[in-house]
């Protein structure tokens, strides 16, 4: 199995890199994060993990008692991710900015693809299948480190970045709560297949929303310099 799981971080480590080659990674890199960047992010990912516990429990609807470590895995974890969105609400309002738009927003067209990707997922592939979105969720700090010291950069500190300095403490835990899994429920082939696809797809999938945003805010800041 450690083989598998190395076999999951390159595919991961790879993904990244390709994500990192994108527009809103190559403008972070080079321009930083300023408060309307920022907020199109946040409100984005308050958007997605919204959706993270319905997924992830409908994922074991179609778990029994014959994969008891499985089941146990999606119910718990899905009650675990409740409450992640609330830390973006939390952390925009630490910033000083108004939370309710973001309640009351509609998802980029990126990030509607995404949600509805893991709930088509979670229909129909099933729990097994989704590991391969949560290895890379619960682990892509490393990863990310870009954004989080832009964030930095902007002023924020640890109270404002919940989401992002409290959620990656808490996904230490979670990540090995995967691989613990994994471990459990991987039976064939088809079960390493099924995880490294979702892995792979819903990583891609990530790095389009990013690129969605970023295309909000070109677009927005055109809008603004059109109608001064």
């Amino acid at each position: 199995m450690e083989h598998f799981f190395a076999e999951l971080d390159k595919i991961a480590a790879v993904k990244w890199a390709e994500i990192h080659k994108m527009p809103f990674w190559q403008h972070l890199r080079n321009e930083g994060l300023n408060r309307e960047l920022y907020y199109l992010l946040m409100r984005e990912i308050y958007h997605y993990t919204r959706h993270n516990t319905q997924n992830q429990a409908l994922a074991a609807v179609n778990v029994f008692s014959d994969q008891l470590p499985l089941l146990r895995f999606a119910t718990h974890h899905a009650y675990a991710e409740a409450g992640h969105d609330q830390m973006v609400i939390h952390d925009l309002a630490a910033a000083d900015y108004d939370t309710e738009p973001v309640a009351n927003s509609r998802p980029l067209p990126e990030s509607l693809a995404f949600i509805s990707y893991l709930y088509r997922i979670a229909m129909l592939e099933g729990a097994v299948a989704r590991l391969g979105y949560s290895y890379w969720a619960e682990s892509c700090y490393t990863h990310i480190r870009d954004l989080t010291d832009a964030m930095r950069a902007m002023g924020l500190g640890d109270d404002q970045m919940t989401f992002f300095v409290e959620h990656s403490t808490i996904d230490e835990a979670h990540f090995n709560g995967v691989r613990r899994a994994i471990k459990e429920a991987v039976r064939s082939e088809e079960d390493r297949v099924a995880i490294r696809r979702v892995l792979e797809e819903s990583l891609h999938l990530q790095g389009l929303l990013l690129d969605g945003v970023f295309r909000a805010y070109v677009a927005g800041r055109a809008l603004a310099a059109t109608s001064r």
